[in-house]
């Protein structure tokens, strides 16, 4: 079984700005960053067009969106890249 090269740290390097591109254009944040690793985080939405659908079908629906929105969290992915180029995502 043959391994993968050794990769130098700039082509590590290139391999994670492609990764954080692709994630970057799905409204991902980069928070922090090294060399080879990074870890991108995606706010959460508020959804006005739900929160008024909810509204009109229930009334007080809204509180049911309200609380559902407070409950959600943050995504955050931690990206990072190995000596033979393999790229590890972490959720």
């Amino acid at each position: 079984m043959s391994q993968r090269p050794l990769l130098t740290q700039t082509q590590r390097q290139q391999i994670l700005d492609r990764e954080i591109a692709k994630y970057t254009k799905r409204g991902f944040q980069v928070t922090s960053r090294t060399e080879t690793t990074a870890q991108l985080r995606k706010p959460k939405k508020f959804s006005f067009l739900w929160a008024f659908l909810w509204f009109l079908l229930f009334g007080i629906g809204i509180l049911v969106y309200l609380f559902y929105y407070w409950s959600k969290k943050d995504e955050v992915v931690f990206v990072q890249v190995d000596e033979h180029g393999r790229v590890k995502r972490t959720k």
